[in-house]
């Protein structure tokens, strides 16, 4: 076992921890992308924290260092029960180390929460709107100088104060909250096996939630109930609410594929069980509450994620990035794979969506198909957009080989058309909004995209890739990623649109592999992954992130679901 060179401080000053970590860096770390997380354990439960790392140097060369100030009352979502130990795991790549030769001890009392009333005080309330100018102004010089966060912090002040703020999504939620509580005192004990399924937005063709209520829909001894409702807490109305809270009471089982906010401020009773079936595969943008702190991160008080009992993923390899996102034990994240990926190994089906496309878009038949499909530019739906000088389609369609078509699919949230000048309307589509793009790529022969987690999916197919990213800085500064982008992705990357093209002509002309020249400028020229050819990074990516994957992921997760939640599961 490789030993490192480290040293911790640890300072606790009441319940807050500084916490300090100092390793010699190996040389086989250089120039590599490091995660560190702190592993605070009490007996079979476990907390990994994300560490921030940097690299510096010092008299006796390089130096990992990290530094956290950690709230203890919040690492936990229940104070623990038995003195808590910490130990390190440092990330290299996908290959991970366990620092537990220096273990250090935390008195369990250190994590008590403070209580916190429900009481409510409308006089209190008065007197703090009254007083909000001054809490803003406060909150404004703390927060050096920023609005938005000012506002946000006085509201939390009043909240904390009165029990009431302006929020109505707090409003929403806390009224949720008290209906779940009456309903479960109303029915103290569950009967049946009843299983909900929760969503905030329509549950997609084939998606995890449809196939695993598919597989439950036909079993006797189970009852499927849903609540499907688009609208985010704010703006459902009070019957919706308590609908919404009666059947979280009545349900054995919770079953989820995206974040559902709402239900992490539930006390959610032992008897039911929470399964979150993330709608992504693999890990490549940092998510949850590894951005804690960060912009758009959540504080470390929140408790968003931490109530899953059981989280499915793709590999073993990531199943400690999702219990640090989660901020839930290791134990309950379980490599038995994704559901909706079951369809891209039914080879009966994908000759059927083939001959489907064939049909639909005759032209493509005798054509080299070329997937352009980036991930969208900016903060979310209502202002994501795409360049469109980052991709010039009549430049780059005269450079590519006259058999050659190119299918545009932008991401669902991209509204601007794409404009096909008349030259190229027999070689090209926009199919933005249309045709699934799992289906896509059953009739692709190169993949172009960037930051998009389609890349799964692709390497599942094996469609090869080709990564575009000519904004990669700018776009690792808003959104940092677990793996060292270039080392990771199964496919060359190009940062300029001739580069991209030329590339892609080399590609789709079945020049597969690497120049001498191209290999002399690669970034992973230094290491040893440099020699390998398209189709070994692509097998190395696949048993990284994809190895649970095999077309019998639904028959799995409904066979755990059933055997370790429901009454008579056996």
């Amino acid at each position: 076992m490789k030993k490192f060179n480290y040293r911790t401080t640890v300072n606790i000053t009441d319940d807050l921890m500084h916490l300090g970590f100092r390793c010699k860096l190996p040389d086989e770390m250089q120039n590599k992308k490091i995660r560190l997380q702190a592993i605070f354990a009490q007996r079979q439960v476990d907390r990994r924290f994300p560490l921030e790392v940097r690299v510096e140097e010092s008299e006796n060369g390089p130096q990992i260092l990290a530094d956290a100030e950690i709230e203890l009352p919040y690492v936990f979502r229940q104070p623990p029960r038995h003195k808590v130990t910490v130990t390190f795991a440092l990330w290299c790549g996908v290959q991970e180390w366990i620092l537990d030769d220096q273990p250090f001890p935390i008195q369990r009392e250190l994590f008590a929460r403070p209580e916190q009333t429900s009481k409510r005080n409308l006089f209190v309330f008065g007197c703090c709107t009254i007083g909000l100018p001054f809490f803003i102004a406060r909150a404004w010089l703390r927060e050096n100088k920023n609005l938005s966060k000012a506002v946000k912090k006085a509201n939390e002040t009043v909240y904390r104060l009165s029990g009431y703020n302006y929020s109505p999504r707090q409003r929403h939620t806390d009224y949720f909250a008290a209906k779940y509580e009456q309903y479960v005192s109303l029915h103290k004990k569950l009967s049946g096996n009843k299983v909900l399924f929760l969503s905030e937005r329509l549950p997609e063709e084939g998606g995890n939630l449809q196939l695993i209520r598919e597989r439950f829909a036909g079993d006797p001894d189970i009852e499927v109930t849903e609540f499907i409702n688009t609208h985010t807490v704010d703006a459902l109305n009070k019957k919706d609410l308590k609908e919404c809270a009666r059947k979280c009471a009545e349900a054995r089982v919770i079953i989820l594929e995206d974040f559902y906010p709402q239900l992490h401020q539930l006390n959610i009773r032992r008897e039911t069980k929470i399964v979150q079936l993330w709608h992504a595969c693999g890990a490549f943008k940092t998510f949850g509450l590894t951005r804690m702190g960060k912009p758009g991160g959540a504080p470390q008080s929140s408790m968003n994620h931490r109530n899953y009992d059981f989280v499915s993923v793709s590999s073993e390899t990531i199943r400690d990035i999702y219990a640090e996102a989660f901020a839930i034990p290791t134990s309950k994240v379980k490599a038995l794979g994704v559901p909706r990926t079951d369809a891209l190994f039914d080879w009966e089906r994908k000759r059927k969506t083939r001959e489907e496309l064939y049909k639909k878009y005759p032209f493509l038949r005798d054509q080299k198909v070329i997937l352009f499909a980036p991930t969208f530019r900016g903060d979310g739906n209502k202002d994501a957009y795409y360049p469109e000088d980052a991709f010039r389609l009549e430049a780059f369609m005269e450079k590519m080989p006259e058999d050659t078509a190119c299918i545009i699919k932008h991401h669902p949230f991209v509204h601007q058309p794409v404009e096909i000048p008349p030259k190229w309307q027999n070689r090209v589509l926009d199919l933005t909004g249309k045709d699934h793009i799992n289906d896509l790529m059953l009739i692709t022969d190169l993949l172009i995209t960037d930051y998009s987690s389609s890349i799964f999916e692709a390497a599942i197919l094996e469609v090869p890739m080709l990564f575009y990213s000519f904004d990669e800085e700018e776009y690792m500064a808003s959104r940092d990623f677990y793996f060292a982008y270039e080392e990771m992705v199964p496919g060359p990357v190009e940062h300029t649109f001739p580069a991209m093209t030329r590339k892609a002509a080399r590609m789709v002309a079945g020049q597969w592999d690497p120049t001498e020249e191209e290999r002399k400028k690669d970034v992973l020229a230094e290491s040893e992954d440099a020699a390998l050819s398209l189709s070994q990074r692509m097998e190395q990516f696949r048993e990284a992130f994809l190895s649970a994957l095999d077309g019998h992921s639904t028959e799995r997760i409904a066979k755990y679901i059933k055997e370790n939640y429901l009454e008579n599961g056996e």
